[in-house]
């Protein structure tokens, strides 16, 4: 879904695209064979003359060795891990930051009416909480020791830090939506991957620090309408993100361009701005993650894991469409994959799968038994044929 919105501030107008950073999940759902098809773009779908017969269990091909560790959730995302391995992730409808740690099990660490919406973690082990509470959102810092004990985080002028992590939207969705593309002169378009370049360019001009100095969240433009209260809307980059990764200033982070479907790697600098932007994998989607051997993760309807050369190495399949990723654990060994929420009495899933060796557990969802999958074909460099 896309929106054009008019900004009444100072900020010169312009538009805004994908609203709701919850989307549908599935392109097909063969409610008979109970199969879904979660590629967005595959060449062909081959439906068999024959009457489908109906199975009698899911149709959905989940890789073997899931262990649920919590469901029952709206919708979650914005997670965390600290330097203990300790994960914490936000329901964003019930205003609720949760935390799990294998040694505590799942723990609710507040629930005040803030609105947050994506969380970091500093070096002093307290939180900061991206909010979508106020007219251009709002950030805070939370001690999980004394929770109930809030400071606010005013922005200040971007500058540059020589040991702090800068922190950017997992995903970016970039497609120049609206925008004026053709060439007058070579009445060519430019590439999706044009519009990425030139957004990640952009450096902002405020900024968020953490009480302890690290981490630093660039101020990027909030689309606002309606009031300032719970009940108006709220859009930006890092709003609309299903988390943050971070790097200092001159070192490389790893992200998703969402509009393309690919997985980048950029060089960071001062107010967030990311250049030198290279290809990593080809594939992208809601979230990536990267272990300390360099192998990348990243949700794209499944999980598909790249080695370190770039080569997708396998896939991890699962009971719901992942949204975000993140390695933690003890020794931080472990991959934990949110997925959208657990409304349902049959409730969404999560898995796991780290590097050959690893420790691996599951994340937030539930076990389901997988048969044949119903994806003949996943390669990005041809798109692939759907088996119904």
């Amino acid at each position: 879904m896309s929106l054009i919105i008019i900004s009444g501030s100072t900020a010169p107008c312009g538009t805004f695209s994908r609203v709701s950073k919850y989307p549908f999940e599935n392109a097909i759902k063969n409610y008979t064979r109970r199969q879904e098809v979660r590629e967005r773009e595959f060449a062909k779908l081959d439906v068999p003359a024959t009457a489908a017969v109906a199975a009698t269990g899911t149709g959905v091909a989940v890789t073997a060795g899931i262990r649920k560790l919590a469901d029952g959730f709206y919708s979650i995302a914005g997670g965390a891990v600290d330097a203990s391995g300790k994960l914490y992730f936000i329901d964003r409808f019930h205003h609720r930051i949760h935390g799990w740690s294998q040694e505590e099990g799942l723990s609710l660490l507040t629930d005040t009416p803030l609105d947050p919406v994506n969380l970091a973690v500093g070096r002093s082990g307290n939180l900061m909480v991206l909010s979508s509470a106020g007219t251009d959102a709002s950030v805070y810092s939370i001690d999980p020791a004394h929770p109930e004990q809030i400071r606010t985080i005013t922005a200040t002028p971007a500058r540059r830090h020589s040991d702090a992590a800068t922190l950017l939207p997992v995903n970016i969705y970039a497609n120049g939506e609206f925008a004026d593309r053709l060439d007058p002169k070579t009445y060519a378009f430019p590439p999706l991957s044009a519009f990425f370049v030139d957004k990640m360019a952009d450096a902002k001009s405020q900024e968020y620090v953490s009480p302890d100095g690290s981490p630093v969240l660039p101020a990027f433009r909030v689309w606002n309408q309606s009031t300032a209260d719970n009940l108006g809307w709220r859009w930006s980059d890092s709003l609309d993100a299903y988390g943050l990764v971070a790097a200092k200033q001159g070192e490389r982070v790893v992200l998703t361009n969402a509009s393309e479907n690919r997985t980048y790697s950029g060089l960071v600098g001062i107010g967030g701005q990311l250049t030198d932007l290279k290809e990593v994998a080809d594939r992208g989607g809601e979230s990536v993650a990267r272990d300390n051997a360099g192998n990348l993760y990243v949700a794209n309807g499944q999980v598909f894991v790249y080695g370190a050369d770039g080569k997708q190495e396998r896939r991890i399949d699962t009971p719901e469409r992942p949204l975000q990723l993140l390695i933690g654990g003890k020794g931080k060994r472990t991959l934990f994959i949110l997925t959208h929420h657990a409304g349902r009495v049959r409730q969404r899933g999560v898995i796991w799968g780290v590097a050959p060796g690893c420790i691996v557990q599951a994340a937030l969802g539930v076990i389901c038994s997988g048969v044949t999958s119903s994806i003949c074909g996943v390669a990005r460099a041809t798109m692939p044929s759907i088996c119904m």
